[in-house]
């Protein structure tokens, strides 16, 4: 099928020049998809660089000077449908699994996997291991964490959330891959663009890596996502951040927009 995705921002920024990585642009081909089409737009800026950070991720590094800064991003993307994670997928043994995704198994910043581990062995540590186990956790997240605009902040982490029970898809995910990563099973965090979603967003989601793949768990919703096309992939929000500054700024505006235009 082919989505068209528009996502533009407005901001105030302070300094008289800000540093600031910009990250909505997916990558040109993914497991799932390829970018047919794309045009990135931005106020007149005196240092302007695409590079990928170290994850892979595609990540505008960009020097904007003091007052208005804004962008206008677009394109028109070739996907195949997304697919829900089968129950018979399978968990590795840590010894096998690849170094780049063995550091998905850690705790992070967001994803406070060794404060929860007691939490995680308690509720899922006696099921059968696999797809099927990823399933329940994020049935369990869906069914005990009330989803609520306004809840929740950039600090709130999964810990927060397993305590505070409320959050937004940032903090499903959050939830899911800390405790995924709990019981040994990679997880990381993905940045997307979704067709259909009320109200239009950035959406997040977990993504765990079985039977030597990665598969994308989102907890928000117990339907399949007809699209999710990731923008960007990492350890939790802080890796994959659509703004980055350094320095101060304000956001005046922001709208993301993504539409079926076939298949």
């Amino acid at each position: 099928m082919l989505i068209s995705v528009r996502a533009t921002a407005a901001y105030n920024l302070l300094p008289e020049q800000t540093f600031l990585l910009l990250m909505v642009e997916p990558p040109l081909v993914g497991p799932a998809h390829r970018v047919q089409q794309e045009r990135l737009l931005t106020t007149p800026t005196p240092f302007h660089e695409l590079g990928t950070d170290v994850y892979g991720n595609p990540q505008r590094r960009i020097i904007a000077p003091r007052g208005p800064f804004s962008f206008e991003f677009t394109a028109t993307i070739e996907t195949a449908p997304n697919t829900a994670l089968c129950d018979d997928a399978v968990e590795h043994p840590l010894q096998e699994i690849p170094a780049e995704s063995l550091v998905y198994t850690l705790p992070s910043r967001y994803c406070q996997s060794d404060l929860l581990a007691r939490m995680a062995r308690g509720e899922f540590g006696q099921l059968p291991s696999g797809g099927g186990r990823v399933r329940t956790i994020a049935d369990w997240v869906r069914q005990h964490v009330e989803y609520h605009y306004g809840t929740t902040d950039a600090k709130t982490s999964a810990f927060d959330t397993a305590t505070e029970r409320v959050g937004v898809c940032r903090d499903f995910a959050h939830l899911v891959i800390a405790f995924c990563r709990a019981l040994g099973i990679p997880a990381r965090y993905a940045s997307c663009y979704v067709a259909g979603l009320e109200p239009p967003d950035f959406h997040s989601v977990a993504q765990v890596y079985l039977s030597g793949a990665w598969h994308n768990v989102d907890a928000t919703t117990e339907a399949v996502r007809p699209t999710l096309i990731p923008i960007a992939v990492g350890r939790d929000a802080a890796d994959v951040a659509m703004m980055t500054l350094w320095g101060i700024g304000k956001v005046r505006e922001q709208t993301v927009e993504v539409r079926k235009i076939s298949g």
